[in-house]
């Protein structure tokens, strides 16, 4: 990896630690403009959101893991079909494009979440099942996760824990499973793997002295545009 990915990587880290999201939802669409596969995107993404979801697991004193339970029994059998689809189809689909839709219709969903619109999710198993097969087929997952952990609960600190816990359970089974059965990690992508936790050591005050709502606000209309950016550079290339 060059300066500018170990750099944007650093910076997704960053967001991920403060917000719960942000260096697979940012970085999945980013790598995949640098030229990178869907697969090696995963395989150089996931260790890092593994490291980051360990540690703001561990920062919780009071422990739940009944939507961790939900997500294994419901998501899990969906993501493993998703990531076989998506090894059937990765040569016909253009995923840049996909994750720039999603990046925008998540993040419009988000802001209006945010500001009081709260879409009520009726049907967690079912929300759980699509979560799963959506974020094996996207790695884009962290925007729905969000919407369904914010109807699960609403403490800001138990949503973050749910929110970790999710993306530890998906990078965990994800990084297996490709590894078993479609591509072999490069263990070059692992040599700044220790950023992630002096990146996370360093945020913990940043998160404490932040206005929750505001930043996540700034970082859905952060995500919204990128999404805006992505979708016009890919139809210009198109056309």
């Amino acid at each position: 990896m060059n300066f500018i990915e170990v750099f944007l990587i650093s910076l997704f880290c960053i967001l991920q630690s403060i917000f719960g999201v942000g260096l697979l939802l940012l970085g999945t669409p980013t790598f995949l403009l640098f030229g990178y596969n869907f697969f090696e995107v995963l395989n150089i993404l996931l260790p890092y959101s593994i490291i980051i979801s360990l540690l703001q697991i561990s920062v919780y004193k009071e422990k739940n893991f009944k939507f961790a339970n939900k997500i294994l029994k419901n998501s899990i059998p969906f993501l493993i079909l998703g990531l076989v689809i998506v090894e059937n189809i990765k040569d016909k689909i253009n995923f840049i494009l996909i994750a720039s839709v999603f990046l925008i219709f998540f993040s419009i969903l988000n802001i209006r979440n945010l500001k009081g619109k709260r879409i009520k999710i009726k049907n967690i198993s079912l929300s759980l099942k699509i979560l799963g097969f959506f974020h094996g087929l996207t790695n884009l997952g962290g925007s729905l996760l969000t919407l369904i952990s914010a109807n699960v609960n609403n403490d800001k600190n138990i949503i973050r824990f749910n929110i970790s816990n999710g993306y530890l359970i998906f990078a965990l089974f994800q990084l297996i499973l490709i590894n078993i059965l479609f591509q072999q990690i490069n263990f070059d992508y692992l040599k700044f793997i220790w950023l992630p936790v002096i990146i996370f050591i360093l945020s913990q005050k940043l998160f404490k002295k932040m206005n929750n709502n505001f930043y996540n606000i700034s970082l859905n209309i952060f995500t919204f545009l990128y999404g805006i950016y992505i979708f016009t550079n890919t139809i210009f290339k198109l056309l």
